[in-house]
C-alpha cells in the first residue's frame, strides 16, 4: 500500500482507519479462537543456556524486520502481494500494524521535521523519545487526521472509537504471538525482537535528524562499529539522507554506486 493512496482513501472516506481496525480485530479474534481450539502454537520449553544463543537472533531479525517493514511501506518489493504480505507480517511485530505504519512513515516524509511528523524528536532526550515513540506517533496522527476532517462532535466519535479499537489490537496481536509461540519463545525472541525494532527505529530517527543553527541536517551514518553493523542488517537504514533523496531504493546506500544515479528523485514525496 503506497502512502499516497492510503491518503486519499483516508480523505475521501474519515471512517477507512476505523473500518480497516475493526477488520484487523474480527480477522485476529477468529485467529485466536483456533489457537485456543487447536493447542498449535510452539510451546517449546527452552533451559536457560539457550536463551544466551537465541536472543541475539532474536535482536538480528528485528533489524532484519525494520528494514522489510520500512521498504514494503514505500512499496519497494516489486511484486505487490508479496510487498503487502510482507508488510503485513512485520507489521504485526511493531504491534500496530501494516496500515498504521505506512500512515505514520508517510506523514514523516511529508511533514519531516516539523509538527506534524510524528517522529520528529526535537526538544527531546532520546530516553525520552525511546520510552515513548506510540505516543508521539498517535499524537501526530490524530493532529493530521483533525486537520483533514475537522473537529466536529461526528468525528469526535468516530476518532474515539477509533482510538478504543486502535488500543485493542495492539493486545490481540500481542495475545497472538503468545499463543503461537508459546511462554519461552515469546520471552526470549518475540519480545527482544520488539523491543530492537523500537529501538533501531527510533534511534535512526533521533540521530540520523541532527539539529543545527541553520535547521535539520539529515545524516548518513556509517563511521564505527555499531553503524557497520546495524546497516548490514537493516540494509541500509541509518543511510537515512540517502532514502529522504530516493525512497525507491530497497537499501539506500546503492545510492554511492553510479548504477543508481539515474535514479534519483529528490522531494520524491508523490512516489511514497
Amino acid at each position: 500500500m503506497k502512502g499516497s493512496k492510503l491518503f486519499r482513501q483516508i480523505k475521501a472516506d474519515r471512517t477507512y482507519l476505523l473500518k480497516s481496525y475493526l477488520k484487523d480485530m474480527i480477522l485476529m479474534s477468529v485467529m485466536i479462537l483456533l489457537f485456543l481450539k487447536t493447542k498449535a502454537g510452539l510451546n517449546l520449553e527452552l533451559t536457560l543456556p539457550f536463551a544466551f544463543i537465541i536472543i541475539p537472533f532474536a535482536v538480528m531479525n528485528g533489524l532484519i524486520i525494520a528494514s522489510l517493514l520500512h521498504n514494503t511501506s514505500h512499496n519497494n518489493i516489486r511484486n505487490t502481494v508479496f510487498n503487502r504480505v510482507i508488510g503485513e507480517y512485520c507489521g504485526y511485530w511493531v504491534l500496530y500494524g501494516y496500515t498504521n505504519f505506512v500512515l505514520i512513515h508517510f506523514l514523516h516524509h511529508q511533514y519531516s521535521d516539523e509538527e506534524l511528523d510524528p517522529v520528529n524528536p526535537k526538544g527531546m532526550s532520546f530516553i525520552v523519545f525511546l520510552t515513548a515513540p506510540m505516543r508521539y506517533m498517535i499524537r501526530a496522527a490524530k493532529k493530521f487526521l483533525f486537520k483533514m476532517h475537522g473537529q466536529n462532535s461526528d468525528y469526535k466519535k468516530i476518532m474515539s472509537a477509533q482510538t478504543i479499537v486502535f488500543h485493542l489490537n495492539l493486545l490481540l496481536r500481542l495475545i497472538l504471538w503468545y499463543l503461537l509461540l508459546g511462554k519461552s519463545l515469546f520471552l526470549l525472541f518475540f519480545i527482544p525482537g520488539f523491543v530492537s525494532i523500537v529501538a533501531v527505529f527510533a534511534h535512526i530517527n533521533y540521530i540520523c535528524h541532527k539539529q543545527t543553527e541553520k535547521g535539520v541536517d539529515i545524516q548518513n551514518l556509517n563511521h564505527n562499529l555499531y553503524y557497520k553493523i546495524a546497516n548490514f542488517f537493516t540494509m541500509g537504514g541509518y543511510y537515512h539522507k540517502n532514502h529522504h533523496i530516493n525512497m525507491r531504493l530497497f537499501d539506500p546506500r546503492d545510492l554511492e554506486k553510479s548504477r543508481s544515479h539515474s535514479k534519483i528523485h529528490i522531494h520524491a514525496i508523490n512516489r511514497l
